[in-house]
């Protein structure tokens, strides 16, 4: 086979086999039978007829969520309906043309993606024990929102206040300010409102 590709057949191409053959009295249906967020195994059962009780071909397709695979549960349910849909002896290998060799087939080459990696810099003063991350805590520490940052927001006897800032409708004066969040207004704290000029 001087192309690898000549002699595959789409899945869409093999359901298509499928309808025409039982045009409005089959049916395809898919039961994920194994899924744990990382491994997905999928059975599809051919039915010559809408109301057959036993399908009279299946096929199972398993697929591993990788950083290439994102869709796994999608590509099992699909390659589980390609390998019913041979089963069945609707396919190009199943009509006589002969399937690829394992040399040629060892031939192909699949892109690899190479799965992302993150760079992140930590700088690990405790030399002789790998498990101490305290310098490096610092380090992060300095990064992120500071206590400080929270300690700002005022409260009231019912938490936290809410931030709230615009334009008056009537006056058309500009205020911001923190509100008490309690819902009913008869027990609100008074605002705490701050200078806009």
């Amino acid at each position: 086979m001087a192309n690898q590709l000549e002699g595959y057949e789409s899945v869409s191409e093999r359901i298509e086999k499928f309808w025409m053959k039982y045009l409005e009295i089959g049916r395809i249906e898919t039961d994920p039978i194994f899924m744990d967020g990382t491994r997905y195994v999928v059975k599809a059962f051919g039915y010559r007829e809408i109301t057959d009780a036993v399908p009279f071909a299946t096929g199972l397709a398993e697929e591993i969520r990788t950083a290439q695979n994102r869709f796994p549960l999608e590509n099992a349910e699909t390659s589980a309906i390609s390998r019913m849909l041979h089963n069945a002896g609707l396919s190009k290998f199943s009509e006589g043309i002969p399937r690829p060799s394992y040399d040629e087939m060892r031939r192909v080459r699949l892109e690899v993606v190479p799965e992302p990696t993150a760079q992140v810099t930590m700088t690990v003063s405790e030399a002789r024990d790998p498990w101490s991350f305290g310098a490096a805590l610092d380090n992060v520490g300095n990064e992120l929102v500071t206590p400080t940052a929270i300690l700002d927001v005022p409260s009231c006897q019912h938490g936290p206040m809410a931030f709230k800032e615009g334009v008056n409708g009537k006056t058309g004066k500009p205020y911001k300010g923190y509100v008490c969040t309690e819902k009913n207004r008869d027990f609100q704290c008074p605002a705490r409102w701050m200078d806009t000029k």
